[in-house]
């Protein structure tokens, strides 16, 4: 009897891939950090739909870190530090965006408030906002 190699998985309606796997649609429930990480920046400027939590802080935590080494190996004081800090933010600044309004899209809340970055108290309360749980009334900002 031939060794024949097993058959493909098979696939979801519309191209959404191996069965099992969530399209850039929909939110990834419980994403490791390598998966909400490619995630971040293959929705680079998609500020439609919905993320989950998972999917919001492992950028949020990747960003983070290489902020910190960049100031650990380049040092704050010194111009290249400062330069590479600065386009490394400047460039992460769109997705991050995006990836915040999605979440708040999935708290059932519009995007526009992350306007409250302008203020003090703002940032407390969109870390709240973050932090909550996925809420029906966010089903409106689902992308078909």
């Amino acid at each position: 009897m031939a060794d024949y190699p097993p058959p493909p998985p098979p696939q979801q309606p519309y191209g959404a891939g191996p069965v099992g796997e969530v399209p850039l649609s929909q939110p990834l429930r419980g994403a490791s950090p390598r998966d909400a990480i490619v995630r971040f920046f293959k929705k680079y400027a998609g500020f439609e739909g919905r993320a989950s939590r998972s999917e919001f802080w492992w950028p949020w935590l990747f960003a983070f870190v290489v902020n910190t080494a960049i100031s650990l190996i380049l040092g704050n004081d010194s111009a290249a530090g400062s330069i590479v800090g600065g386009l490394f933010a400047l460039a992460i600044l769109v997705p991050q965006l995006a990836v915040g309004a999605r979440r708040l899209h999935d708290t059932g809340r519009s995007g526009w408030w992350q306007l409250l970055y302008l203020t003090c108290i703002g940032i407390i309360v969109l870390i709240v906002f973050w932090a909550l749980p996925e809420k029906a009334e966010g089903d409106k900002y689902n992308v078909a």
